[in-house]
């Protein structure tokens, strides 16, 4: 992925700042996520795999406001991260990112309370939207 590419698509926007917990098991699109996200004002965790992911969230799922969550991770499928989070916090907002998720599997996540899916390879301008609406609506309601 080009990063110099995908920043001149879209401009930073600091307005719509909150913390997000990226979990993604392909360390060079992991750091650019951190690396872009962060560049657009947002506080970004980060885990390589599902076992971390749950552990970062259930250290600082009070100031997580939404996680990115790949669905197919090592130490931990994300359909268990995602089970666990909701055990946590029912409210925890998740974007599903991937290539394919077979209907079933999207059922299945609809019903946990999922609504936003994102199919990789995506356009950094349809993260952000995605992302800063999550967080602005989490900021509405309280």
């Amino acid at each position: 992925m080009d990063e110099t590419k995908i920043r001149s698509q879209s401009e930073p926007n600091t307005d719509k700042q909150g913390t997000l917990l990226i979990v993604e098991d392909e360390q060079l699109m992991l750091r650019l996520m951190e690396k872009l996200l962060s560049h657009y004002g947002y506080r970004v965790f980060t885990a390589a795999d599902g076992e971390e992911a749950i552990e970062i969230y259930r250290c600082h799922k009070e100031e997580i406001d939404v996680v990115l969550l790949d669905v197919g991770l090592p130490r931990m499928p994300g359909w268990d991260v995602l089970v666990k989070m909701k055990a946590e916090n029912p409210d925890v907002r998740v974007v599903i990112a991937s290539g394919f998720l077979e209907s079933e599997m999207k059922k299945r996540m609809y019903s946990t309370g999922v609504k936003h899916f994102i199919n990789k390879p995506y356009p950094l301008d349809d993260l952000v939207k995605t992302l800063q609406s999550l967080v602005g609506a989490k900021s509405r309601t309280l």
